[in-house]
């Protein structure tokens, strides 16, 4: 009878390049091939233009979002205390407050229990906002199960793996698994079901602008790496820049010249034109041949869009002071990941897509000192950032159809620690698109008092009171998973919701 394998003695087997690893490369070929194969029995999604895209901007280093998003009535006295006072670079350098006339105030419909405002470098989003396009989510979070005070005091609450560590907890945030290190996204999971719904699978739906990484990666799908979009005009003539991670110097167009980049074209195509007999040569030279296919038919894709008349911070033309430099804009960098995603969105029937996915990391958050200073200058840039990106989705009439919303690894510590903020657990997020309900603040804003009921450990850390699985349930129901197979994406959802039709929270838009 057949012994199990072991995973040492499949990882031994796996390595050796001999005839007895042919046979397990081929079980684990089939394998994803079974995989692929199911997921394409999910019917496809209805109509040519139903277009729905999800950009997660992942803040990396943990913001410190009860600055982004502060009690401007009379609870601001409260916040300004546990905060150690308003900040004032001479008679109070260690004050994390920032002071009350400073910020743009929300309608009073936005949240019925208080009055809030949002951090005075936020004028871009302050205005989506108002507009109705923009929404937050107060105090969310990684969740096992919902928490209270008393149960984290005494000990015996269930709490995320590794609730203050950087690396568990972006892990966390993007697999929606609070309790084992996995691998699998949550926008990997979802593209396994869904992908089956675009017309053309060449090119795959989860786009990153940040290389690898957790969230988009799912057992039969994988992050497809693209490069941030810049667009020059020469004459009346545009050069595309951005897209497509190629190989260096091969390019199809060049054989039969006797430049380089020909040379080692054609010996890169003599290479994959072989017969090879070994599975696993054979196996990766096919999927370099892909890769090279791929890489040819995003870049030609590009190259044929028309031209944004919308500018992004950084190019020439965002600004008409003529002052403006925009090789110096801090905002560049960001702005040109975020056009990025729409220079794709608007090609989207080119490439054969219903659903993306994109991933864009702005990192730079760990502000364990210069908070206030770093963040101002950091919040202006994602403010103006997404002011030009939501104007170019208007301008293609995409709005309805892109839906980008915030991570971070977790919130900070509402104290000082003298200049700074240290690693906590509960912050405030938001949400961007026309197809969000937007204008409200939803779940539970806290009593930022350092006694109050969602406060614990003196150094005032919030337990959230929405987790993160709530937060993602609204955005892929939108994004168009079944309710029925939300527990394939959001394997905890069932600790907190009851999945069908509606979100838990009324963020999103049918």
């Amino acid at each position: 009878m057949s012994q199990p394998i072991n995973r040492r003695h499949f990882l031994r087997q796996a390595s050796c390049a001999a005839v007895g690893s042919t046979a397990i490369l081929s079980t684990i070929l089939n394998l994803r091939m079974a995989a692929s194969a199911a997921a394409q029995d999910l019917p496809a999604a209805p109509g040519a233009e139903d277009y729905r895209a999800l950009v997660c901007l992942f803040l990396s280093g943990g913001q410190d979002s009860f600055n982004l998003l502060v009690p401007t009535g009379a609870e601001h006295a409260a916040y300004a205390a546990t905060r150690g006072g308003v900040y004032e670079g001479i008679s109070n350098p260690d004050g994390l407050a920032l002071a009350q006339a400073s910020l743009l105030a929300l309608p009073s419909a936005a949240y019925a229990p208080m009055r809030l405002g949002l951090h005075p470098s936020t004028t871009g989003m302050h205005s989506l906002f108002t507009r109705g396009k923009l929404a937050l989510v107060a105090n969310v979070g990684t969740l096992v199960e919902r928490t209270t005070k008393a149960q984290y005091t005494g000990s015996t609450a269930r709490l995320p793996r590794g609730l203050y560590s950087h690396s568990d907890q972006q892990q966390q945030w993007q697999t929606s698994v609070p309790t084992d290190s996995v691998m699998l996204g949550w926008a990997g999971r979802a593209a396994d079901l869904l992908h089956a719904g675009n017309d053309d699978r060449r090119i795959a739906m989860n786009l990153s602008l940040a290389g690898n990484n957790i969230w988009q990666s799912g057992r039969t799908l994988h992050p497809y790496s693209v490069r941030a979009s810049a667009s020059t005009n020469n004459g009346g003539v545009y050069t595309h820049t951005g897209g497509a991670v190629a190989l260096s110097d091969y390019n199809n167009t060049t054989i039969g010249d006797t430049s380089r980049t020909a040379t080692r074209t054609a010996a890169v195509n003599s290479l994959l034109a072989q017969q090879y007999q070994n599975l696993l040569d054979r196996t990766f030279a096919a999927n370099f041949r892909d890769s090279l296919d791929s890489s040819a038919l995003y870049s030609a894709a590009l190259a044929a869009e028309q031209p944004l008349a919308t500018k992004f911070p950084g190019e020439t033309g965002y600004s008409a002071d003529p002052a403006y430099v925009p090789t110096s804009d801090p905002a560049r960098t960001l702005a040109a990941q975020l056009k990025q995603v729409v220079r794709n969105a608007a090609v989207r029937e080119t490439l054969g897509h219903r659903r993306e996915t994109f991933f864009i990391n702005y990192g730079g958050w760990d502000h364990h000192d210069e908070v206030i200073v770093t963040q101002a200058a950091m919040l202006d840039i994602v403010s103006r950032s997404l002011a030009s990106f939501y104007a170019a989705l208007e301008e293609l009439g995409l709005a309805e159809q892109v839906t980008l919303f915030t991570s971070s690894d977790f919130g900070r510590t509402l104290t000082s620690n003298g200049n700074g903020s240290d690693h906590a657990w509960g912050g405030n997020h938001f949400v961007l698109g026309g197809a969000v309900n937007g204008g409200r603040v939803y779940g539970t804003y806290p009593d930022l008092s350092l006694n109050g009921p969602e406060i614990v450990t003196g150094r005032g850390v919030a337990i959230p009171s929405l987790s993160v699985d709530e937060y993602f349930a609204e955005l892929a129901l939108w994004f168009g998973v079944p309710p029925g197979r939300l527990l394939e994406v959001l394997p905890r959802i069932g600790a907190f919701f009851v999945p069908g039709p509606t979100g838990p929270l009324g963020l999103m838009q049918a």
